[in-house]
């Protein structure tokens, strides 16, 4: 069996109505109004196969991205209300994120070291680098090099899931407003769940909450792909420059970030 991965989010269920009276003897599993339920991928126990049914297609329509505004009586884009297959009792259904982006400190270095590596190792291996072709590398690059970053224009962070750092970024005040962000990085089997969308879109904001107004960026210019995914996002291609020692081209991007948006 592979390994059992934690979900993007993790749902609270509440009881808002049981039948026209809340006597709990109209529903066969007991259930009362104002009985709360937490769980992840799956169902807590009390729960009829008929409505479980129901559940589990919320859950799925969460974690594939959608909207429950548009399923059932959508509160919001992730909150609902569900009525039970038998119109008996009436649920509340929430899904809560399961990660969050906390700052990070030297002392939290050795940890989101490792992810870093990781993360940009597969890069490596696509291109066929090693450490004697590409030394400067993200995919080789040492704790002591990643704590001589901390200064006071050096902000890092990191992405959990549950307690699991999974992903890293980092910004870097380099005057006029603008910040280089740099070591955007998730864990190989952590990517395509929205993650790296999601520590992108928190730069943009800290950089606006820090008094910044452009983040800058620098890639492997081959790297089609990555490019591509930061131009969706509205990077702009500014440029390139070849260096001797390493064994691909420099790009660079930016993006403008709006006070007021």
């Amino acid at each position: 069996m592979k390994n059992w991965y934690l979900e993007q989010y993790k749902f609270k269920i509440t009881v808002l109505s049981v039948g026209d009276d809340g006597n709990p003897h109209r529903c066969r599993n007991g259930h009362e109004v104002g009985d709360t339920y937490e769980c992840g991928y799956g169902l807590p126990g009390g729960f009829c196969s008929k409505t479980a049914y129901r559940l589990f297609t919320l859950q799925e329509t969460i974690r594939a991205g959608g909207d429950l505004r548009y399923l059932m009586y959508g509160a919001d884009k992730n909150s609902c209300v569900l009525p039970c297959a038998d119109g008996v009792v009436t649920f509340k259904v929430e899904a809560v994120p399961n990660y969050e982006i906390k700052p990070l400190t030297v002392d939290d270095l050795p940890d989101y070291a490792e992810v870093i590596r990781k993360s940009f190792a597969t890069v490596a291996d696509d291109f066929g680098w090693t450490r004697d072709v590409a030394p400067t590398f993200s995919a080789y690059i040492s704790d002591e090099k990643l704590s001589a970053k901390y200064t006071d224009s050096y902000y890092s962070f990191g992405l959990f899931v549950g307690d699991i750092l999974v992903g890293f970024v980092s910004l870097t005040d380099v005057s006029g407003g603008a910040y280089e962000l740099n070591h955007l990085a998730m864990l190989p089997k952590w990517r395509h769940c929205g993650y790296g969308k999601l520590l992108l879109w928190f730069c943009k904001i800290k950089v606006r909450e820090l008094g910044g107004n452009k983040l800058t960026i620098g890639i492997v210019e081959e790297n089609t792909l990555l490019k591509n995914w930061y131009a969706a996002y509205g990077f702009q291609h500014m440029g390139t420059k070849k260096f001797d020692w390493q064994p691909f081209t420099a790009g660079f991007m930016e993006l403008e970030v709006a006070q007021n948006a």
